[in-house]
């Protein structure tokens, strides 16, 4: 009698072959799509921590700034200050004023000597700019007001 070929079933190799092969696939598949995820999820926190250290950065140069303000507080172009009592603090608006003064390199901060309240402060910002084009922000500071207030004995300074 001739030998009998096995017929196809669920104990047969070819078939068992095939099942390992989609799992195999169905593993790399999901290994491919975490992969995938955590390099998203890295790429998001790189920006996220470049955004904080670009805003922190522009704060510093503010702060930088206003120090400046402070040094030359008394010689500053009074008759010149704007009153910015209801007016937005924009780099792009504050940056053309003719009392301005630039404290950093690549014009990054300055200070302004303004009126708010009806008293003589010093506003100081700070911005980083994009590396390939100045007029492009990055980052912009919130406004650092600064002030020198004499008294009989002593000046005290006012930081807000």
């Amino acid at each position: 009698m001739p030998a009998r070929r096995p017929e196809p079933g669920a104990g047969s190799p070819t078939r068992q072959r095939g099942a390992v092969l989609a799992l195999v696939i169905v593993v790399m598949a999901s290994a491919l799509m975490l992969g995938i995820v955590g390099v998203q999820s890295a790429l998001i926190d790189q920006r996220l921590a470049a955004n904080y250290r670009a805003a922190l950065q522009a704060q510093m140069r503010a702060e930088r700034a206003a120090g400046w303000a402070l040094a030359r507080f008394d010689t500053l172009a009074w008759e010149q200050a704007p009153s910015i009592d209801e007016q937005p603090l924009r780099w792009s608006t504050l940056a053309r004023h003719p009392a301005v003064s630039f404290a950093c390199a690549e014009r990054s901060c300055l200070f302004l000597p303004v009126l708010r309240r009806g008293e003589r402060w010093a506003l100081a910002l700070g911005v980083v700019h994009d590396d390939t084009a100045e007029e492009t922000l990055i980052a912009h500071s919130e406004a650092v007001f600064v002030r020198l207030e004499h008294d009989d004995a002593s000046t005290r300074v006012r930081w807000e």
